[in-house]
């Protein structure tokens, strides 16, 4: 399995229909999925002419705004958002494709992301400032928002994010057929989400706002992460040093390595981030 389609929050998703081009209309999403009893209750918010959905718990400020992963819902952050709701309050919301939000024409990319998610918080009168708290490709969301409206932004946690340079210093290590294939599969994903234009916009957003930076990344490596003509210990290299310089992404950033688990950080470790949030809070 290609690395960027590993790069996704795993929890059990329900999709809303994607259109297949961008001259398709939006269709009405499905029935909202069963949640857990942390995040049983949110709203659909009209961004203009589709409503994505947010759930938010917690009273005080900043906010936390909640990213997942590429096809990852909301309840990916289920072990998460009690613990920081009795801190501030705490918001988890589903991009579009994504059910219970609305479908949207394909492709998708992080300045679509952005941009959605800037409409959402408007409409649901969610003041900022922000604590952006990205997983995985939502790390590199963060990231993009953060450069986008960094008045707006208190503080970020990226937890196994992306970085914007990914892309690229991939495909230095592999072959014509290798980077093909890799895209032809990822290109697949449900969300209808084109990472490889979200690298190349992140890597053209100018600086992050100097805020406190928390990187939290993976200690053990998950079986399987590379496909099998990959070289494993050259891309385990490459991972973790691409980890390693997210945090100087803002001076002053530090990393928190998750000793007991792969990927899936806010399943198998969601204390490390609870505990960066609260640090990144002050």
């Amino acid at each position: 399995m290609p690395r960027r389609l590993l790069l996704v929050a795993t929890a059990t998703i329900v999709l809303a229909a994607c259109s297949a081009s961008a001259a398709a209309s939006p269709t009405a999403a499905p029935a909202t999925p069963a949640a857990t009893a942390s995040l049983a209750n949110g709203i659909t918010v009209d961004i203009g002419g589709r409503s994505l959905f947010i759930y938010c718990v917690g009273t005080g400020s900043p906010t936390v705004i909640l990213e997942a992963g590429m096809t990852g819902d909301h309840r990916t952050w289920e072990n998460v958002v009690p613990d920081v709701s009795s801190k501030t309050r705490v918001c988890a919301y589903d991009r579009a494709n994504i059910a219970p939000s609305d479908p949207a024409p394909t492709p998708r990319d992080a300045t679509m992301a952005v941009a959605d998610l800037h409409a959402l918080l408007a409409a649901a009168h969610i003041d900022g400032p922000y604590v952006l708290v990205g997983f995985s490709m939502g790390g590199l969301i963060s990231q993009l928002y953060a450069a986008t409206y960094p008045g707006d932004i208190k503080g970020l946690v990226l937890v196994a994010s992306n970085h914007p340079d990914e892309n690229d210093v991939f495909d230095a290590h592999l072959t014509p057929a290798q980077i093909a294939a890799d895209k032809a599969e990822t290109m697949g994903n449900p969300e209808g989400f084109d990472p490889f234009a979200s690298f190349k916009e992140a890597q053209a957003a100018g600086p992050l706002p100097n805020v406190p930076l928390i990187v939290i990344s993976s200690g053990k490596t998950d079986p399987g992460v590379w496909p099998p003509d990959w070289d494993a210990a050259v891309f385990d290299k490459l991972s973790a040093d691409l980890q390693a310089d997210l945090v100087k992404l803002i001076p002053g950033g530090r990393q928190v390595i998750a000793t007991k688990s792969g990927h899936e950080i806010p399943r198998d470790q969601p204390e490390l981030i609870v505990d960066a949030i609260v640090a990144v809070l002050g």
